[in-house]
């Protein structure tokens, strides 16, 4: 089975650190707050193997780079494939209710240079 080296951007580490911080401090939750991180952890350490698992988002121009997403909970874990180097890039991880497009907006920039 073919494993894929996991990389996760600022970006996502950065939503990481503020959803802890957000159900920590202010819904005064760390149980809650350790228990999802957790989870969100573990869920990306499963990417390493068969990451192409999860559906491709439909909306353009993400599609067609191959942004995928993930639910997890109450959040949606977004990433990209990089097949000729087997890497999986964490690049979101954001609140399901949240508009998304315009926070994946500087991915698409990003890939076009």
């Amino acid at each position: 089975m073919t494993r894929y080296k996991i990389e996760i951007e600022n970006a996502a580490e950065r939503d990481m650190y503020n959803i802890l911080s957000y159900i920590t401090e202010t819904l005064k939750e760390p149980a809650s707050a350790l228990r999802l991180y957790t989870s969100i952890k573990e869920q990306i350490v499963k990417l390493s193997t068969m990451p192409e698992r999860n559906s491709i988002v439909d909306d353009q121009p993400y599609a067609s780079i191959g942004v995928r997403r993930l639910f997890i909970e109450n959040y949606v874990l977004f990433y990209v494939i990089d097949e000729p180097v087997l890497t999986v890039h964490i690049i979101r991880v954001l609140y399901n209710r949240r508009e998304w497009h315009s926070l994946l907006g500087e991915l698409n920039e990003r890939r076009a240079k």
